[in-house]
């Protein structure tokens, strides 16, 4: 069976059918698997089409067997797989490798229909708390609606879902969409290039950075992938860039400042040139998330600012009980307790830059596992901490935090970590080494000028991050004009 399950996705992702050109506004959507949900996929294709700005049949619609589905969306050349059947364990063995480092774990089934009495599926890959692309929305949503229900009950041996289930299976659609920032840049291939182009660094990006150069190659066909494109942690692009084997290094976190002084050590005192590509997410576990000030569920405290976390956590701290904050009553005496996660994690790095200017921590912080601490904080009214929200939970609440005394305290939610509003949101980064006296390379420029434009930063609300403001872009992209300094 094993030997089956290869060969047949390998001759499927050899191959493929021409692309579909799609009508003017319509997003094309296309689908790899079951032989038997052909004429149901193709009745609901051809009901869409005539519906204005409705999906279309994209490059590849394809379907011979439940066993091409799960590499079609493994290796992302499908954006639906048609299963009868639920995936089995030997297909989602190497689901987890592919995406490792990523939040995807296994594809999204959603149950469409019923075959002989059991469910058949739409497979599509998610992140969690994410949305999908437009064109599986849109399809997805139409298969499971009263008309698209009835056409799958007018195929031979199938019959809708039974009343109201329909329902369930929307909501695994739901997720935070991130606006896409109308004033941002389209790319378009001015300059044209050639040669390799070695990338080393973050697995969470590896799937940004595998889908940006798929379609830069469309525009700019004369590159192609360097002798290096591997993205296996934040670390190894620091020390590829270190070693002169990768021309960017993908960073989903700040530079620490022992590595600025690394680097700056191994180059004549200059620090990577440091272009942000995406703000990072909400509640991404453990990824390059925004990050909370908990306290216990009982503390009236309504807001802080990041002085006062630099007064609360760091050294000689000058905020030591909760008066100093504006609590009276029994709480105005009350011992602030700093319970932290391991100080060592990127997180924890990362909330040390931001909120104590990467100053040192106060001696009296107790440190414990993100499980643990978050217990520590439930068990004592007097406790603050921090984490991603994602590491929140029973006895626990975020603050709401602001910039400063004058500015608006701000709740963390998808929203306000998309726009940037949440003071504690976060970025990822492209990092090279740009010599002095030399421009940034040709290709690399590039690149970054189609990461950067609005292609580039389309498919990022689904990453499980946000796209950058037109703002922000323009700040990034002049960084890459000009030349170093000597």
């Amino acid at each position: 069976m094993r030997i089956a399950l290869v060969s047949m996705c390998a001759a499927l992702l050899a191959g493929g059918a021409p692309a579909a050109t799609p009508a003017a506004g319509k997003l094309p959507v296309s689908s790899v698997g079951a032989a038997t949900m052909a004429p149901m996929m193709d009745a609901w294709m051809q009901a869409l089409a005539q519906q204005h700005a409705a999906p279309v049949r994209g490059p590849r619609w394809q379907h011979v067997d439940d066993a091409a589905a799960i590499g079609a969306l493994m290796f992302e050349r499908a954006d639906l797989a048609p299963m009868t059947r639920a995936p089995l364990a030997i297909e989602l063995a190497p689901y987890a490798h592919q995406f490792h480092g990523d939040m995807m774990k296994s594809p999204v089934l959603a149950r469409v229909a019923l075959r002989n009495g059991q469910p058949v599926f739409l497979a599509f890959n998610k992140r969690p708390d994410t949305p999908v692309p437009p064109a599986v929305d849109g399809f997805v949503r139409f298969a499971l609606s009263p008309a698209g229900q009835a056409l799958a009950a007018g195929q031979p041996g199938i019959a809708p879902l039974p009343a109201g289930e329909a329902d369930a299976e929307l909501a695994k659609l739901a997720g935070y969409r991130a606006a896409l920032d109308p004033k941002l840049p389209v790319y378009r291939a001015g300059t044209v290039v050639h040669g390799e182009l070695r990338s080393v660094g973050s697995d969470g990006m590896k799937s940004l950075m595998d889908g940006w150069l798929r379609s830069f190659r469309t525009l700019q066909p004369g590159v192609r992938p360097g002798d290096r494109w591997e993205h296996l942690g934040t670390l190894n692009g620091f020390h590829a860039l270190m070693a002169d084997e990768t021309d960017i290094a993908p960073m989903g976190r700040e530079l620490w400042p022992d590595e600025a002084a690394a680097f700056a050590t191994l180059r004549d005192g200059r620090v990577p040139l440091e272009i942000r590509v995406a703000r990072g997410g909400f509640n991404t576990q453990q990824r390059t998330t925004a990050q909370a000030v908990f306290v216990n569920a009982a503390n009236p405290i309504q807001q802080l600012t990041l002085p006062q976390l630099a007064a609360i956590f760091g050294k000689s701290p000058t905020i030591t009980r909760w008066g100093q904050l504006g609590l009276t009553g029994e709480w105005a005496d009350k011992p602030i307790t700093l319970d932290v996660p391991p100080r060592v994690a990127p997180n924890a790095m990362s909330m040390q830059m931001m909120a104590l200017n990467g100053g040192p921590w106060a001696e009296s912080v107790h440190e414990a596992s993100v499980a643990d601490t978050a217990k520590a904080i439930a068990a004592d009214t007097g406790a603050v901490g921090y984490g991603g929200f994602e590491d929140g939970g029973p006895g626990l609440r975020a603050v709401p935090l602001a910039r400063d005394a004058a500015s608006p305290a701000v709740a963390g939610t998808p929203e306000s970590a998309a726009t940037g509003r949440y003071p504690l949101t976060r970025y990822m980064y492209i990092r090279l080494d740009r010599r002095p006296g030399q421009p940034v390379p040709p290709v690399v420029r590039e690149f970054l000028r189609y990461v950067l434009s609005r292609q580039g930063q389309e498919p990022i609300p689904y990453s499980g991050y946000y796209p950058l403001s037109a703002q922000e872009v323009a700040a990034e992209l002049a960084k890459l004009d000009g030349v170093a300094a000597e």
